[in-house]
């Protein structure tokens, strides 16, 4: 019985060190492949801006010269590299998500809902944002719980049928367990039940970029960045009835 148990034990051992291995070279591996992403999503931002400028020189100071298919392709690049900025500048911010050392703090939510919210004033699009009553106070990052914000607010202004003005409310109560729901309902196009688990995940995009523009990563963004400030968040939604995205946040 003695003999069967060192020979358990010494199997015990062995595996436990083949898993931390394991686990050690997966870390690298991680850390190695984000690094990577950081360092090319960077680099690729130059020779882009570069490429948006002198198409748009070519447009400025050549156009008399160029007949209009020549127009309509430089302005296809101009396109083309606009939106491929867009999304590089996304898969450096989720880099930065993943990376960035999280001072935790009580913030004002109240006000900075506010403070975004009057950005949307002065925007291209101009959704109607209701904010009932005062906002508590949440403890989170401040930078990430405002790319969080942002981000939901863009895609109810951007995710609705043609012809209507995008509707949000935004909303919060205190839940059990010293938490606080912060609620996004907005009146858009919804998303289909079988979509629901698609969403969150990285570069997933439901709708074709000719209908609605975006990179999808924006919402594995919020999801990323509510997780590490210790959070949650969730969503009910159903196809032509909005959706109402909430996060959870330990209160202030």
């Amino acid at each position: 019985m003695q003999e069967t148990l060192r020979e358990a034990n010494e199997k015990l051992n062995n595996q436990a060190v083949k898993l931390e291995r394991l686990v050690a070279e997966r870390t690298t591996l991680i850390g190695e492949l984000e690094g990577f992403s950081y360092s090319v999503s960077h680099d690729m931002r130059a020779p882009l801006r570069a490429m948006q400028s002198y198409s748009q020189y070519l447009v400025d100071e050549y156009g008399g010269k160029l007949d209009e298919q020549g127009i309509n392709y430089v302005h296809q690049i101009i396109r083309s590299a606009a939106r491929l900025d867009r999304l590089t500048q996304d898969v450096l911010s989720y880099t930065r998500v993943i990376h960035t050392t999280l001072p935790m703090d009580r913030v004002d939510l109240d006000r900075l809902v506010r403070d975004i919210v009057e950005t949307f004033s002065c925007g291209p699009i101009k959704p109607e944002i209701q904010i009932k009553g005062t906002l508590p106070k949440v403890v989170a990052n401040l930078a990430l719980l405002g790319q969080c914000i942002s981000n939901l607010l863009n895609n109810s202004a951007k995710f609705v049928s043609p012809g209507i003005t995008p509707q949000v409310e935004i909303s919060a109560e205190a839940i059990d367990g010293g938490q606080v729901r912060v609620q996004f309902k907005d009146n858009g196009i919804g998303i289909a039940p079988q979509d629901h688990d698609r969403i969150f995940r990285l570069f997933e995009r439901i709708h074709p970029a000719t209908e609605y523009e975006g990179t999808g990563i924006g919402l594995s963004i919020v999801r990323k960045a509510v997780e590490r400030m210790g959070g949650q968040i969730g969503f009910e939604s159903a196809l032509g009835k909005g959706t109402d995205f909430w996060i959870q946040l330990k209160n202030g």
